[in-house]
């Protein structure tokens, strides 16, 4: 067991003593990113970065599938407060344990300008400690000091791109290459890429990702999650595509037309009623804002593209999710020594799977 290794008190002796002599220690926090590689024989690398840098590789066993508990610890981390949160991998010989814990207690929260406020003012950023403990070398080869809404983003986003549904994937069959379609579900069904899905959306996740508050002082209850039949990308920097409708085939139809959006499971979608759409989508189209725009030019133009997509989404049913892509901050990373500007879709949020009610603090 992984609590009588000695190795794993002597690492977090040396991690907590690292930590204690960073200066201004909460002010410049660690970057996290996360990237599934695509399966192979049965395995799938989880590649772990650190401040853009490739860190450590956890390989991924299909015969011990570790994407269920990932999303189960995904949860466990939102709704823990003032504990410690472990997940563990088997890789098939080698043991790696992803531990996750905030560091907060029951009244009050780091916030990230490096000064303690009380959690019922809601102004504040819920900061954690990620590490990961390797069995086979008794060590923590790395760890991250990172805010909890970032860290639980980059792994879900990180697994719907996995899961070949979404915008920055190579999979397009995921779940047939990671021997899903083996398995035989409830009433003959089988796994295909949009069941395997709708097993990873939470809306707990997605209510931690999207509200500033914490989960200890919320009073919230959810809705059931909706199965999701379709999923649908709005592009603001794809050619002159406005869309890009990804179905539960894997395949795509582009549509330049901005006044209607042309799902599988909806049929036409009218936008017309979502004023300024049509000009920002033709302004686009009749110049060449790659060359001549400004960084401040082109936040604009995302910003205002996400405000349309936040439109576009009160109109499709709860069975279609939408991803606006290019919104989600561009992430540099190296990898093989080669640098890449990564990025995942930025989900945006079904408000109607999410709490059933205002949030309400407890007094």
């Amino acid at each position: 067991m992984l609590y009588y290794e000695k190795g794993w008190f002597v690492e977090r002796s040396r991690l907590y003593k690292e930590l204690s002599e960073r200066d201004n220690l909460f002010k410049k926090l660690d970057s996290m990113y996360f990237y599934f590689t695509s399966p192979d024989a049965g395995w799938v690398d989880m590649e772990m970065y650190l401040n853009g840098k490739k860190r450590l590789t956890c390989a991924c066993s299909c015969v011990y599938d570790p994407f269920p508990d990932m999303k189960r610890w995904l949860e466990d981390i939102v709704r823990s407060c003032n504990m410690e949160t472990t997940m563990h991998i088997d890789c098939e010989g080698e043991e790696m344990y992803l531990h996750y814990e905030k560091l907060c207690d029951e009244g009050f929260c780091i916030s990230t300008n490096d000064q303690w406020r009380h959690s019922k003012t809601q102004n504040y950023s819920e900061i954690g400690l990620f590490y990961v403990y390797d069995s086979s070398s008794d060590s923590i080869p790395f760890y991250a000091l990172c805010e909890t809404k970032d860290f639980i983003k980059s792994i879900y986003l990180a697994l719907f791109s996995m899961c070949g549904n979404c915008y920055n994937t190579q999979f397009s069959n995921f779940a047939s290459e990671w021997f899903y379609d083996e398995n035989n579900l409830s009433h003959g069904r089988k796994h295909d890429n949009m069941t395997v899905y709708n097993e990873i959306k939470s809306s707990l996740i997605e209510w931690k990702i999207c509200t500033k508050n914490s989960y200890w002082w919320d009073s919230v209850r959810f809705r059931k999650m909706p199965k999701i039949k379709e999923t649908i990308s709005m592009w603001c920097d794809y050619g002159d595509a406005l869309f890009w409708g990804r179905g539960t085939d894997g395949k795509g139809g582009c549509c330049g037309n901005a006044d209607s959006l042309f799902t599988e499971t909806a049929g036409e979608i009218k936008l017309d009623s979502i004023k300024g759409l049509r000009e920002w989508y033709e302004k686009w189209d009749s110049a060449s804002l790659s060359d001549n725009w400004t960084k401040k030019q082109w936040r604009d133009w995302d910003a205002r593209g996400y405000s349309f997509a936040l439109q576009v989404r009160k109109l499709l049913p709860d069975t279609i999710d939408l991803f606006y892509n290019n919104w989600y901050p561009k992430i540099k990373v190296v990898r093989e020594k080669n640098e890449y500007k990564e990025r995942y879709p930025m989900i945006v949020f079904n408000e109607n799977s999410l709490s059933r009610s205002s949030s309400r603090i407890r007094e």
